[in-house]
């Protein structure tokens, strides 16, 4: 079954449908649509939180970027449009590629910003990476934790009002009203006057570590939050929440404007193919199927280019060096992988 709106099926997770065939992600969507179209108030509520830290921190924004077009993007504006004292920072997360890396060292010197690599205890790495994906088969929900928990971190460590990031509509809304990070969404939709960040992130912290091994999550805690004192969570803002988001239209900019040259989506990533890979023998489908629903839901495609969208992102062969690379850097068969993800995908067939 397909959504009568969108192109999810039944193979989402947690999804659901009305009378009318539509799915619970696209009925959440419309509880927020006119939020997420209302530019004059977001551009209010963005420039709110500027006006908030402003010349009252060390810095006044951290931002985190991978070498890739969003967060080049983010960064430029920061700098260029609001005029920002901003400190960027990279996940050195064992997956970074080398062009990714070449990128990022060459736009920090033209920006004129400051600059650090996060690095990460190996043997940490290894084994959060491990339970991750015998857990979920992927790395992904390991990289996705550190990642929050570093910029949490880095920002309250150097003193920075804020810390910005990069990440697309697609990507925030494709489980909106049913994952995590929903609270932070609704939240960005909000004045920061009615926030309670130190509540907000603290029940986002524990919603994902109750998920997790607790005795990973206790070293976790001790690793990644060394330098938060006292619970000072700084917000986590997400610039493309209040920000007109346009693919092509960011990478001509980028082109124009700067020397930034980068690859297809994930590029920074060293085996990203390898976990798509792994994700549509899980699924039966590419993983980014629920986020090309989002754009038929705010219009930018009809479902019948949704779907060929999605099936132009079909991996037709196993990408067996990044395979090996990924299970080897945690100790894991990739063949058990692939067997695991296989299997899963019959199980939620039936």
């Amino acid at each position: 079954m397909r959504c009568h709106h969108c192109i999810n099926d039944t193979s989402v997770r947690k999804i659901q449908f009305n009378s009318d065939g539509v799915c619970n992600y696209c009925q959440s969507y419309q509880q927020i649509e006119a939020k997420l179209n209302d530019r004059q108030t977001l551009e209010k509520l963005f420039q709110e939180r500027i006006d908030r830290i402003k010349g009252k921190h060390a810095y006044d924004a951290t931002v985190g970027i991978s070498g890739g077009k969003d967060s080049a993007f983010v960064l430029y504006e920061l700098i260029h449009r609001y005029h920002l004292k901003v400190r960027a920072f990279t996940l050195h997360n064992g997956f970074l590629s080398d062009d990714a890396r070449a990128n990022i060292d060459k736009l920090v010197r033209e920006f004129g910003v400051e600059h650090e690599y996060i690095e990460f205890d190996q043997a940490f790495l290894k084994r959060f990476y491990r339970y991750s994906m015998k857990k979920w088969l992927v790395p992904c929900i390991a990289c996705s934790y550190l990642g929050y928990a570093a910029m949490i971190n880095y920002t309250s460590k150097i003193d920075a009002g804020i810390c910005i990031h990069g990440r697309s509509p697609e990507q925030m809304l494709r489980y909106y009203g049913y994952d995590t990070f929903t609270a932070l969404v609704d939240a960005g939709l909000q004045s920061i006057k009615e926030i309670d960040i130190c509540g907000l992130y603290r029940n986002l912290l524990d919603s994902i570590e109750d998920k997790v091994d607790k005795a990973l999550m206790q070293d976790s805690r001790e690793m990644l939050f060394r330098d938060l004192k006292d619970d000072d969570f700084r917000e986590f803002v997400a610039y493309f929440l209040y920000h007109p988001y346009n693919q092509k239209e960011i990478v001509e900019f980028l082109q124009r404007n700067t020397s930034w040259h980068g690859g297809e989506n994930h590029y920074d990533c060293l085996v990203h193919h390898a976990t798509k890979y792994i994700y549509q023998c899980a699924e039966g489908r590419p993983h980014i199927l629920p986020e090309i629903s989002v754009l038929v839901r705010n219009g930018q495609l009809t479902k019948q280019e949704a779907l060929e969208q999605v099936e132009k992102d079909m991996i037709s062969e196993a990408p067996d060096e990044e395979l090996k690379q990924l299970c080897g850097m945690v100790g894991i068969n990739p063949k058990i992988t692939l067997l695991k993800a296989k299997l899963y995908q019959k199980i939620t067939e039936k």
